[in-house]
């Protein structure tokens, strides 16, 4: 789902995934009574605006990427599901942690579960799963290297996250892709954020600098 919105818009996409945070720290705080303390909210607040502004004001120039198509409803839509269900996975794995799961292991069932609803999808005949391209060798190492890294290392980091901190508090450091990503396209496409994002990316830091200390 996340990556069918990807496709639609990648601004719009990490501006509804970073919703993913206050979601969850709320259905943590009623299925896992997980309370946390004013600093944690302190620290974790900070951490959040600075990934918002990165995400809501991005870049001076529009990439083609960036480009939304379809309808903004539908892609709304899709990704407030796809948040939903990121925050009850998220939930769903953290008593696993705490009972004592390896990273690794944990990492290793998850990602077996979406294979195999990927396989699901893969089978459905939509219009909208179908390969816009032939599958190449460039294309299949562009898919592979990203899924390793995305999928498979920050999987098992972002689990044993889970088992040092309440669940809100890892979400809000996994969001913090959406900052990592400015110098890359920075490096990668030329594009130079705004004073605007720049400002959030340092929030950013100095907010997982808080929580990593505190």
């Amino acid at each position: 789902m996340i990556e069918c919105l990807r496709r639609e818009g990648p601004r719009h996409t990490e501006l509804l995934v970073s919703l993913t945070p206050p979601l969850v720290a709320a259905l943590a705080y009623i299925w896992l009574h997980e309370t946390p303390t004013k600093m944690d909210f302190l620290d974790s607040g900070i951490t959040f605006a600075g990934v918002c502004l990165a995400v809501f004001f991005g870049h001076k120039e529009v990439s083609k990427s960036d480009a939304t198509v379809g309808h903004m409803s539908t892609n709304i839509i899709l990704g407030i599901t796809a948040t939903g269900c990121q925050g009850f996975e998220f939930l769903v794995m953290k008593p696993a942690m705490i009972a004592g799961t390896y990273p690794l292991a944990g990492s290793a069932i998850h990602l077996l579960g979406r294979a195999f609803l990927i396989c699901l999808i893969a089978l459905w005949f939509a219009k909208i799963f179908q390969p816009r391209s032939k599958l190449a060798l460039q294309l299949l190492g562009q898919m592979i290297v990203p899924g390793f890294i995305g999928y498979g290392i920050s999987s098992a980091l972002l689990l044993n996250a889970l088992t040092h901190f309440d669940v809100g508090i890892a979400t809000v450091l996994g969001s913090l892709s959406s900052v990592l990503v400015l110098p890359i396209l920075w490096v990668k496409d030329g594009l130079v954020p705004h004073v605007q994002a720049i400002l959030g990316a340092v929030l950013a830091v100095v907010g997982t600098t808080l929580i990593i200390i505190f």
